[in-house]
């Protein structure tokens, strides 16, 4: 009884007091195209928020209404500031000046239900035949493209094998997941061409002895990103479909990966990485599948998504058994909010974990990034930091209380 009186403690301690949620704005975007759209191709509005993608090309799919016209909605807090073009779905195809030039982010201010009309003059891919990105992937990096699956989209994979891997046949690695891999091994697939550089890292410090020789593999992003990450939907902007995502990952592609490629399948040679919302996910990865995840990489969490979702989830429960990581950059907002507003999320979340029996200096890292925005560039910076702690000697945490 005292045991779940405890547990009962925590839980209540982290029903977390709220300041007074602003009120929702509904805001409508009306996007008028040019003759020259393909018929029948999807438009959609991406931008800075998890309702908009998070620049991931798509966001909010827009509905044809009458002529060139398309209309959607979303709904945020009010006074939330957004950023974002219009695409086709991928940057591709994003919306150009007439000219066929860069055009700057569109921004609004969402203060009450309001309506954004815009006008495309031009599409990326119709008005300029740029040079392709040059591939920058670093040591042994193996595609497999359109990877199926029968819980969510297909799509593709790439795995990064240790120098080494060829010539000793018998040697085991551990095995890191990164989310979002689109961005994480090759600037000609990455957002706005940055890269994490994992695999650079990844040679760097094996070479140094600064980690273990480990498999990273990058599981590409698709439309469905914000529900895939998120394992409870958040009232305003939907969601809430991790738990297929982790059936793909834990019923077809681990069991792939660990029958192609000589892996080291236990959860304390396993870990799922991953930014923002794929923070997230990550972390949810390790609470509810322990057994299969023992290593977490929660970089900038989305931890403000659904209510603080993850940090009740994180509060509650057992400890289970390797490490996890959990940074927030003092630049970050939350949820469209302003900078800095992402860290006291952040340090509720790492408060959650040491109530549960986390040890910071131990099996949790949690820092605070003086001056870090949330953005792959970020992230690049410090993936050397995030790779030592899951494979490496144990790190004393740095990060502020």
């Amino acid at each position: 009884m005292a045991r779940h009186a405890g547990w009962a403690a925590v839980l209540v301690a982290f029903a977390l007091p709220r300041a007074a949620a602003a009120e929702p704005a509904r805001l409508t975007f009306v996007v008028e195209v040019p003759a020259s759209t393909p018929a029948g191709e999807a438009i959609w509005v991406s931008g800075d928020a998890p309702e908009l993608g998070e620049w991931s090309g798509s966001g909010l799919r827009l509905e044809p209404v009458a002529g060139r016209r398309h209309r959607g909605s979303v709904t945020v807090a009010a006074g939330t500031p957004l950023a974002f073009k219009v695409t086709r779905g991928t940057w591709a195809t994003v919306e150009k000046d007439a000219g066929g030039g860069e055009i700057a982010n569109r921004t609004h201010v969402a203060e009450a239900d309001d309506t954004v009309r815009i006008v495309v003059a031009a599409w990326r891919d119709q008005t300029e035949s740029p040079a392709p990105r040059a591939h920058t992937f670093a040591g042994d990096v193996r595609s497999h493209p359109a990877f199926p699956s029968r819980f969510v989209r297909a799509r593709d994979v790439l795995v990064y094998l240790p120098p080494g891997y060829g010539a000793d046949t018998t040697a085991r690695y551990p095995v890191l997941y990164f989310h979002d891999g689109n961005n994480v091994f090759d600037a000609a697939t990455s957002f706005i061409g940055v890269e994490w550089g994992v695999d650079e890292t990844a040679e760097r410090l094996i070479r140094d002895g600064r980690v273990r020789p480990f498999i990273a593999v990058a599981v590409a992003n698709t439309p469905d990103r914000i529900a895939e990450y998120t394992p409870a939907a958040d009232s305003a902007r939907g969601g809430g479909r991790a738990a297929d995502y982790a059936r793909f990952l834990i019923e077809e592609l681990k069991p792939f990966v660990d029958a192609r490629y000589r892996t080291a399948p236990g959860p304390g040679s396993t870990g799922a990485v991953g930014s923002s919302l794929g923070g997230i996910v990550s972390l949810y990865l390790g609470l509810a599948h322990p057994d299969v995840f023992g290593l977490v990489g929660c970089v900038s969490p989305a931890a403000w998504w659904a209510g603080r979702d993850i940090v009740r989830r994180a509060a509650a429960g057992r400890v289970p058994a390797g490490r996890i990581w959990v940074d927030i950059g003092t630049r970050e907002g939350r949820g469209g909010a302003g900078p800095g507003s992402a860290v006291a999320d952040a340090r509720a979340l790492r408060d959650a974990l040491v109530a549960r029996g986390h040890r910071e200096g131990a099996d949790l890292h949690y820092e605070e990034v003086e001056g870090a925005a949330h953005d792959e560039r970020a992230w690049a910076a410090r993936v050397d930091r995030i790779l030592a702690f899951l494979l490496g000697a144990p790190t004393t945490s740095t990060g502020a209380r």
